[in-house]
């Protein structure tokens, strides 16, 4: 059958004229929940795709463009599995309330897997905890080890990056690359966001490690915009005369804030966050004339929705998975290594936001995600 890709748009939000088809067997299948591993471990979605129609829904806090990728690849698995006939998308635009509003409408539509970036943080789980009553397989994605809530009853099970080693490998790149001293900015996401919370015991114990590091504020609200980077970074720049490395898990905005720091005259520092093309085509016009500048991205793992999916599918069809649920990262771009396949790469022909080594789609498909 032919799929469909669907907005939720505020006509339809109020809806509930679908059944929902099933209620998951939280004792029927092993999903592996707690398992820690790597991209290695991945398997084909072929495995569970299953027979019955099954309807799919994406719920994000705010669309930005690493977003953008993720529903693309959400997209590009579901079709993969010809019974999924229908991938909705329901964006908050920033707006908590209506973020818990969209996960109970998907719900109440009868939507069989909902996959939720939960800006709001652990005040989202009441929402999910009312999908998961009424009979959806709900999962949050990107939250972290450690969200709160019952896994089973709030939401069916949570799929994440391990935020707290990847903030461990930010946190630790940056003293390696300030040789163990120097003054940092920490940047977050959007307040109350889990990622944002997720991360700080990683980068924490690095630091608290590593004495002659300071955090000169932490984590700082981005809200993930560059042009939010940009003007906080003015802000600190003229209250702090020495900033020597900016932790963030976002190379896209950071560069917001390097464009803040050219602008005010001042050097340029070690910086980290999730891979993109535009960040790494920034490092390369700027090394030979920015000598303490380094950048240390790891993967911006915007397959993280696949696995979301595939994780969905095996409870719906009642199916183990062995994937890992929690997902370790390492640098993928790193300045400072000697190693040749670690070296910044810039394709001038690629959107700034994409990051072609990450990703499970292809280079034509992400130039085209941005065509769109």
């Amino acid at each position: 059958m032919k799929h469909t890709v669907k907005g939720l748009l505020g006509a339809t939000i109020a809806a509930s004229c679908y059944a929902v088809a099933f209620t998951p067997s939280a004792q029927a299948v092993e999903l592996s929940s707690k398992k820690v591993g790597t991209e290695a471990e991945f398997v084909d979605v072929s495995h569970f795709c299953g027979t019955k129609e099954i309807r799919v829904a994406l719920s994000v806090g705010a669309v930005n463009a690493h977003r953008q990728i993720k529903r693309a690849e959400l997209e590009d698995e579901a079709k993969k599995c010809p019974n999924i006939v229908e991938v909705g998308f329901a964006d908050a635009g920033g707006n908590p309330e209506k973020e818990l509003a969209n996960i109970r409408s998907l719900a109440a539509q009868g939507y069989d897997i909902i996959i939720i970036e939960p800006d709001s943080g652990a005040a989202a789980i009441p929402a999910m905890r009312d999908a998961v009553k009424a009979g959806s397989v709900v999962i949050p994605v990107e939250v972290g080890v450690a969200f709160p809530g019952r896994e089973g009853k709030d939401y069916t099970l949570a799929v994440t990056p391990n935020q707290e080693q990847m903030a461990a490998v930010y946190a630790q790149f940056i003293v390696d690359t300030l040789k163990g001293k120097g003054n940092v900015i920490v940047w977050g996401g959007a307040p109350g966001a889990p990622q944002t919370a997720a991360q700080m015991p990683g980068w924490k114990k690095v630091f608290a490690d590593n004495p002659g590091i300071t955090v000169l504020e932490g984590p700082v609200i981005s809200n993930w915009d560059p042009a939010q980077y940009q003007k906080v970074t003015t802000a600190l720049l003229t209250k702090y005369p020495q900033i020597d490395a900016m932790y963030s898990d976002y190379s896209a905005g950071i560069m917001g804030a390097l464009r803040a720091f050219k602008t005010a005259g001042r050097p340029l520092v070690p910086v980290t966050g999730l891979d993109s093309n535009g960040a790494e085509c920034f490092y390369e016009e700027n090394r030979a004339s920015e000598p303490n500048f380094q950048i240390g991205f790891t993967s911006s793992w915007t397959w993280i929705d696949r696995l979301a999916l595939r994780k969905g599918l095996a409870a719906v069809n009642e199916i183990d998975s062995t994937e890992p649920s929690i997902v370790n990262v390492a640098l993928l771009a790193d300045s400072t290594s000697k190693d040749s396949a670690l070296a910044p790469k810039c394709d001038p022909q690629v959107p700034p936001d994409v990051s072609v080594a990450s990703s499970r789609l292809s280079r034509e498909q992400l130039i085209d995600v941005f065509k769109k």
